[in-house]
């Protein structure tokens, strides 16, 4: 119980410290969930960002995914803030997780939050994604 509580109580990183394609991802989340909440129309936004349309459609499609398996309102910044949350922090860490087929470390990371139906939709979802995703346009 004290390795949790410690883990609780670091700090996450500030969104400038990460590397920026990680930094990119989240705030190309933020973007996708903010606009979605709202009814905004950011999908041009969203394809510059992330390498075009595709790319786009996916991730709004993972931030749906998400927001319906998760237990609890997945909490992210707002666009313009520095602080990142513990849930970008695992979003970035599925990512990673996705990109390197690593399906049992993905498990591992998130069987104790959501079943295995939504665990299964959004490893999909993130390896979709990361199939299509080629960085912002130039």
């Amino acid at each position: 119980m004290d390795e949790i509580i410690e883990k609780l109580a670091l700090s996450l990183p500030d969104i400038r410290t990460l590397p920026s394609v990680e930094a990119r991802l989240i705030i190309a989340f933020r973007l996708a969930v903010v606009a979605t909440r709202n009814a905004y129309d950011c999908f041009d936004h969203l394809s510059d960002r992330l390498g075009g349309r595709l790319a786009a459609t996916r991730i709004l499609i993972l931030a749906e995914t998400i927001g319906s398996a998760w237990p609890e309102p997945f909490q992210i910044g707002r666009p313009c803030c520095s602080q990142t949350t513990h849930d970008e922090i695992w979003l970035i860490a599925s990512i990673r997780l996705a990109v390197c087929e690593n399906r049992p470390g993905y498990d591992a990371l998130c069987c104790d939050m959501i079943g295995d139906g939504e665990r299964e939709r959004i490893y999909n979802d993130l390896r979709n994604f990361v199939a299509v995703y080629t960085g912002p346009r130039s």
